[in-house]
C-alpha cells in the first residue's frame, strides 16, 4: 500500500508536520497498520483558507480487533446500539486517535467531517457505523463544535507519567515519601542482584524477541505462538525501522530475560510491548526496573516530558506517578442514536469516572477534572 493511499493523498512530511507530536497518528505507525492483513487502511484531509486538518482512517474486511468492537462495547454496556460494520476513524492499533490539524476554525473541522462521512457512505455496506475511537477530550470537543450530535461516549482511562526537568531524581520528587522509599528500594534490587539493562535499535535484536513474547503468551494460557511472533516482530522491524527502540534486561549471567519496545517521538517516550522469560527471572523488580524506571531515566536523559503508559493495569501506573486521561468514543452519523439518548450516555460516563475516583488509588490521577467533566 502506498503512502498516497495511507496518507490520503498527502506527502508524509506534510502529514507528520499535521501529527505533531502525536506518535500513534505518524506516517511511520500509519504505514505500519497498513501492512497487517484484514482491513482497508487510508485517510481523509480537508483544506480551507484556514489550514490543513486530517484524520486516518480503516475499512476492516471482517471482524475488528478487540477492542475496537464498537457495537460489542456499547451493548456491554447498556447504550444504543449501532451496526458492527463500518469505518473507524483513527489508527487501527494503539488506542489513539487524533484530528491532526493546524487550526482550530469549526469550518475546517465542519469540512473533515463532511469528508469522513463521504467516505463512509461510499462504503458498499448496507448498515455501516461511521466511529471514532480512543480520542482525547479536546478532539471530541473540536468534532462537536463542528457538527457532530453524538455523545461521546467514556471507553476507559489512558496512562501518562510526567517526567519533570531534572530527570529521574526530579520526578522522584512528585512522589509521596513512601512511594519514594519503595521505588528506592525495587532499584537497589534490580542492581544487588546483578541484572542489568541496554538499549538497541529493534533492528538489531528483533530476532530474540518472540520466544520472551511467548513466554508471556505461555504464562496466560495461550498456545505457543513463537512463529506468529516472529511475523509480527519482523514487520515491526521492518516498517518502523530506527525508529523502534528495545530496552533489554539482561540477568547476572548475561542471558536476556525480558524486552520492552518503545518509540521516542516528540515530547514522549511511548512504550509499546514488553515481555519476559518468566522461567528464567530472578525476582528482583526485573518488571518494574525495565518497563517504567528504566525509560523515565530514558526521557530525563533525552529531555522529553512524557511516558505513554497506556490503558489496563492503571494501579501499578498511578503508584509510579501517572496521571489519567480520558479516551472516547464518537459516532459521527448524522443521524447517531447516541444524540437522542444524550443523559443516558452521561450518566454512563459519571459512571465510570465515580469508579476511578472511589479507588483510593486511582483518585488522585484524575488531575485535569475538566476533561471529564465536560461530558459527564
Amino acid at each position: 500500500m502506498t503512502d498516497d493511499t495511507v496518507l490520503g493523498g498527502l506527502d508524509p512530511g506534510t502529514w507528520d508536520t499535521l501529527a505533531a507530536d502525536h506518535f500513534y497518528s505518524s506516517s511511520t505507525w500509519l504505514r505500519h497498520c497498513a501492512d497487517y492483513p484484514g482491513a482497508a487502511v487510508g485517510a481523509v484531509h480537508a483544506a480551507t483558507a484556514a489550514g490543513l486538518a486530517a484524520v486516518p482512517t480503516v475499512e476492516f474486511d471482517g471482524t475488528q480487533p478487540l477492542n475496537y468492537h464498537w457495537h460489542k462495547i456499547l451493548a456491554g454496556r447498556g447504550l444504543p446500539a449501532l451496526p458492527a460494520a463500518g469505518l473507524l476513524v483513527g489508527p487501527r492499533l494503539a488506542y489513539q486517535s487524533h484530528v491532526l490539524r493546524d487550526s482550530d476554525d469549526p469550518a475546517l473541522l465542519g469540512e473533515l467531517v463532511a469528508r469522513v462521512r463521504q467516505a463512509h457512505d461510499r462504503l458498499e455496506l448496507r448498515e455501516k457505523a461511521c466511529v471514532a475511537m480512543y480520542l482525547g477530550t479536546e478532539d471530541v470537543r473540536l468534532l462537536r463544535s463542528a457538527g457532530v450530535a453524538a455523545q461521546p461516549v467514556l471507553l476507559e482511562p489512558d496512562a501518562w507519567i510526567e517526567v519533570p526537568p531534572g530527570g529521574w531524581d526530579a520526578w522522584l520528587t512528585t512522589l509521596t515519601s513512601k512511594r519514594r522509599v519503595t521505588v528506592r528500594r525495587e532499584v537497589r534490587a534490580f542492581q544487588e542482584a546483578g541484572c542489568r539493562i541496554t538499549h538497541v535499535g529493534l533492528p538489531d535484536c528483533w530476532e530474540q524477541l518472540p520466544a520472551l513474547a511467548n513466554s508471556m503468551a505461555v504464562k496466560y494460557g495461550y498456545p505457543t505462538r513463537t512463529p506468529e511472533f516472529r511475523v509480527e516482530f519482523e514487520r515491526y522491524a521492518r516498517m518502523t525501522g530506527p525508529a523502534g527502540r528495545v530496552a533489554l534486561c539482561h540477568a547476572p549471567d548475561g542471558t536476556l530475560i525480558g524486552f520492552c519496545l518503545y518509540y521516542v517521538w516528540g515530547d514522549a517516550v511511548y512504550l509499546r510491548w514488553a515481555s519476559f522469560d518468566y522461567d528464567r527471572l530472578v525476582g528482583c523488580e526485573e518488571y518494574f526496573n525495565l518497563v517504567y524506571y528504566s525509560q523515565i531515566r530514558l526521557a530525563g536523559e533525552l529531555g522529553v516530558r512524557w511516558v505513554h503508559a497506556g490503558k489496563k493495569a492503571l494501579e501499578a501506573k498511578v503508584l509510579r506517578g501517572a496521571e489519567l486521561r480520558p479516551l472516547w468514543m464518537l459516532d459521527l452519523s448524522p443521524g447517531s442514536p447516541l444524540g437522542p439518548a444524550s443523559d443516558l450516555v452521561r450518566r454512563h460516563n459519571a459512571r465510570l469516572l465515580a469508579e476511578l475516583e472511589a479507588d483510593p488509588v486511582t483518585r488522585r490521577a484524575v488531575k485535569n477534572r475538566a476533561e471529564w467533566d465536560l461530558f459527564t
